[in-house]
């Protein structure tokens, strides 16, 4: 048997808003089959799902042209400061008040409010008209929160950040395919072969 001593190298540069960005893309295009198909049966926990995922995947993003643009950048930021700082690098001036950059406060509300699960209680104490035989179960047991289950914010938003990074990518000069997750991997001789066991 020939053992070799060899030298091995390896790198590798791991984008993980890229694996984020394909659970937001699976997730989005399972409802929108839902939706053509006129399947609502969980269609409203894939919509929550999605939007979390395209929350990371914006931050993610973000996180990714800081890494690249800013020095000494801090991903544990607090969001807008990170957000600020990254536009800065980048000089651009978006308009926070319109889309596509007004999608990100309400992605980012949405994103907190399920990630930090607080309860709430209201309290209803009013004073209505009451008629026999009509119906006043108008009891909404939903949170605010649910108002953004659409499969119409849903688009807004996948199509919003997917608009953004392509500015960002562009104004930040790099090129798509050094977004992408790659290593590099080799293999030195570093010994002559020695041959063992006759």
């Amino acid at each position: 048997m020939t053992k070799l001593r060899v030298q091995k190298t390896a790198k590798k540069n791991i984008h993980i808003h890229n694996d984020i960005s394909n659970t937001a893309h699976y997730l989005k295009t399972r409802i929108e089959e839902k939706e053509a198909t006129g399947d609502r049966h969980g269609i409203a926990l894939d919509i929550t799902a999605c939007l979390v995922m395209l929350a990371f995947t914006f931050e993610s993003r973000l996180n990714f042209i800081g890494e690249q643009k800013v020095a000494d950048f801090k991903e544990r930021r607090w969001f807008d400061k990170k957000v600020e700082i990254v536009l800065k690098a980048l000089r651009l001036e978006p308009d926070f008040s319109v889309r596509p950059y007004s999608s990100i406060k309400e992605l980012k509300n949405f994103r907190d409010t399920i990630a930090h699960g607080k309860p709430d209680t209201i309290e209803v104490d009013e004073t209505v008209d009451f008629e026999p035989g009509k119906n006043y179960d108008d009891f909404d047991l939903r949170g605010e929160w649910e108002a953004f289950l659409t499969v119409d914010f849903v688009r807004q938003c996948s199509d919003d950040i997917d608009q953004i990074w392509s500015e960002w990518i562009a104004a930040a000069e790099i090129e798509l395919h050094q977004t992408l997750t790659y290593g590099e991997y080799s293999i030195s001789l570093i010994e002559k072969p020695t041959v063992f066991g006759g």
